[in-house]
């Protein structure tokens, strides 16, 4: 049986594909950045086919103990945050820690690696994903290294050039080790219920984050920045899928199902869950964002090549507000 290591593995993302590669058989290990982190992991996975390491940082830290008996790699971990007084501190933790954990990895005689991207890293257009287009695999976003440091992008901008940067570091590294199977997986924003452990909905990632402030009493709806979405756990079962499908090796397998604005959203929890009413903010007697083209995404490889198709919206919204809702009778409201 195949041990694989999972980086994050206590994050929105990582705690789903520990579970999809679990439930797919693999022996698993998770890393994390304190033993407090290990601990808590553990009670969500108490298998005895689920480990924990500890990595303090992406950056410096020392994964040799991690990649013991490892055969592949799925690195999800990554820095994220919209608040940086010097945007460096976020890109270069991005690309060096893609970089510390490829090259430990090589040197431990791993064959296979899977790194989460986004599909952030695709738009080449000044209308990014409101475009009438199809992104590709061939596309990249056109923001530089040096336009994400100069401090005058938005922090989400800084984020996925991080992205960009990192999975760009991934592919240099493929070309120079050929015996590393590389693979991305770029993923549109991804909504879903909750698995890992969190203390507060106030540590709810970003996106299920959106989605809450349609039931928690917020009185205006947030942004459509990425109108394109994709379930949580469809997204783990591309990762763990792609560690053993040739089709993948060496390519960027993009994933996303289909536009999901933030009034679509809002008009399937208003439908289905009319007895959270007095939860809602205003809503919109259109969308604002109606008339818009929103992009496509070309995920070819893994609706086909690996056969995963992804939730409907629908589903995956009420998914999405049911675990909230569980969760806010378990650690109140945020």
């Amino acid at each position: 049986m195949s041990r694989i290591l999972v980086t994050g593995a206590n994050g929105f993302l990582g705690a789903h594909i520990v579970k999809e590669a679990l439930d797919s058989g693999y022996l698993v290990r998770g890393t994390v950045r304190s033993q407090t982190k290990a601990e808590e992991l553990k009670k969500v996975f108490p298998s005895d086919k689920f480990d924990t390491s500890v990595v303090p940082d992406l950056v410096t830290g020392d994964y040799t103990e991690a990649l013991k008996g490892v055969t592949a790699v799925i690195h999800s971990a990554s820095p994220f945050t919209l608040d940086l007084s010097d945007p460096k501190d976020f890109l270069d933790p991005a690309i060096n820690g893609t970089l510390n954990i490829l090259r430990a990895a090589q040197a431990a005689g791993v064959k296979r690696f899977v790194v989460t991207s986004t599909v952030g890293t695709l738009p080449n257009r000044p209308e990014s994903l409101f475009a009438d287009t199809t992104y590709g695999p061939d596309d990249w976003l056109p923001i530089t290294y040096e336009q994400a440091a100069s401090g005058t992008l938005p922090g989400f901008m800084v984020y996925i050039t991080s992205k960009k940067y990192a999975e760009l570091a991934a592919w240099d590294f493929a070309k120079e080790h050929p015996e590393v199977k590389v693979t991305s997986v770029n993923p549109t924003i991804i909504y879903g219920p909750v698995i890992h452990p969190i203390s507060s909905l106030k540590s709810l990632n970003a996106s299920n984050m959106a989605i809450y402030s349609l039931i928690n009493g917020s009185k205006t709806i947030p942004p459509d920045s990425v109108p394109i979405f994709c379930d949580v756990v469809s997204t783990a079962r591309v990762h763990v899928k792609a560690l053993d499908s040739e089709a993948t090796y060496g390519k960027r397998v993009l994933f996303a199902k289909g536009p999901a604005t933030m009034y679509q959203i809002l008009q399937i929890i208003v439908k289905a869950r009319p007895e959270l009413a007095d939860r809602f903010p205003p809503i919109p007697e259109v969308d604002p964002v109606a008339g818009k083209p929103i992009s496509r995404i070309d995920s070819t490889i893994a609706m086909e090549a690996l056969g995963i198709k992804g939730l409907e919206l629908e589903e995956t919204v009420l998914q999405t507000v049911d675990n909230l809702l569980e969760l806010e009778k378990k650690l109140g409201p945020n």
